[in-house]
């Protein structure tokens, strides 16, 4: 896909190279109009744009971080909803989701994402607890990870809400930032064992404001991870990944008093009605059931 054509002409009248237009592009369909402005920043500092490789744009992802960490944190500290960092792909870099501080939480901000997830899928939802402090929420979204949703949260709750049906799936409890180990994130090992319990937290959140949204909610089994994730085969999914995954689920529903069951052929119905899978989800459902790959939550 192009750029919108005042974009695209601006790239060409300084005769930026086709793979780092094309870099540029999936960075600007992501993050929006800040991309092209620290690359901007980036090509004044070269002699000639067309030296600029695909590598070189690598810096812009830390820099629009970082810059909009600047802007949106001291916002989400006053409680004042903003937009999101990550873009839904549809609006192809034109539009961004919404970023919006929830309740106090006693680790830093609560936060509710819509459609602010990595990948641009529509219709999701995420939940982060944000550092307090805006230097610490900025080492950690600096840090190497996945960081997936709103920087600054060592890790995150996503899902699909069908608001139109009022049905909800909860897909993944990631973490948006490596464990400390060695070398690798060495900077933010203290700040990391300060949020070790994001994976509880986060889901735990999510399951509250979907119950007080009062819709059908879903959490995906551990070992379904695979099929919605359409994983790379290089990359598997672990068994190990797949049993943190359910131990979090049933630690986060011991806490909350409710009860995961198996969806009903009611519920199946309600699933496949609904938005909230993926293809190959869907796929599976409909060869295999509801039940192999997904629980619902009961509140008691």
């Amino acid at each position: 896909m192009p750029f919108p054509p005042h974009i695209e002409k601006i790239l060409n009248a300084y005769s930026v190279r086709p793979d780092t237009k094309a870099a540029l592009y999936d960075l600007y369909v992501s993050l929006g109009d800040e991309v092209l402005e620290v690359f901007g920043d980036i090509a004044e500092g070269v002699a000639s744009v067309t030296e600029l490789l695909p590598e070189d744009t690598r810096a812009i992802r830390a820099r629009v971080v970082e810059r909009y960490l600047r802007r949106n944190h001291p916002r989400w500290v006053a409680g004042t909803p903003t937009a999101s960092l990550w873009h839904p792909r549809e609006a192809e870099g034109r539009a961004s989701g919404a970023a919006v501080p929830l309740h106090a939480h006693p680790n830093g901000l609560l936060m509710l994402g819509r459609n602010a997830h990595y990948g641009g899928r529509s219709e999701t939802i995420s939940f982060d607890i944000v550092a307090s402090e805006l230097e610490d929420a900025i080492a950690i979204a600096t840090a190497e990870g996945q960081q997936h949703t709103l920087p600054g949260s060592a890790g995150e709750t996503s899902g699909t809400f069908d608001s139109a049906r009022g049905v909800a799936l909860i897909w993944e409890v990631q973490p948006n930032v490596y464990k400390p180990q060695g070398e690798r994130n060495r900077a933010i090992a203290k700040l990391y064992r300060r949020h070790r319990n994001w994976h509880v937290a986060t889901l735990t959140a999510a399951l509250e404001w979907l119950r007080a949204h009062n819709c059908a909610t879903f959490i995906l089994r551990g070992d379904a991870l695979a099929i919605a994730h359409e994983v790379n085969p290089a990359k598997p999914v672990s068994e190990t990944i797949a049993a943190l995954h359910d131990r979090t689920v049933e630690e986060a529903a011991r806490a909350l008093g409710v009860t995961l069951a198996d969806p009903t052929d009611e519920d199946e119905l309600a699933l496949l009605d609904s938005i909230v899978m993926n293809h190959a989800l869907r796929k599976h459902v409909l060869q295999q059931g509801a039940a192999s790959a997904i629980r619902r939550v009961r509140w008691e």
